[in-house]
């Protein structure tokens, strides 16, 4: 469950620092080449419509994508971003430990 939440609040900013209000099928392009070009990682389209829950996902995200999308926003890793959440209000949510 609290996985769930830091994916969703992961979602949300990536989303806010590619200027997308709404995700689609068609803009995971757009946030797939903004983050090759920030990073230079390679996150296909099919990956990203996986993560935002657009087409069905077997498996948990990677740490690959998980890391690369938290520099897309300025974290450090996938790991720095759960910490800074952590305790802290997510819409709504209360967070209080990832254990």
């Amino acid at each position: 469950m609290r996985q769930n939440v830091f994916h969703q609040a992961l979602r949300t900013q990536v989303l806010t620092a590619s200027g997308i209000e709404s995700i689609s099928l068609e803009n995971c392009r757009d946030i797939s080449i903004q983050i090759f070009n920030k990073d230079k990682n390679y996150l296909s389209q099919k990956t990203l419509q996986k993560f935002f829950g657009l087409i069905p996902q077997s498996a948990d995200p990677s740490p690959f994508l998980l890391d690369s999308m938290a520099g897309f926003i300025g974290k450090i890793s996938w790991d720095q971003f759960q910490k800074e959440f952590n305790g802290y209000r997510i819409s709504g949510i209360s967070v209080t430990s990832l254990d």
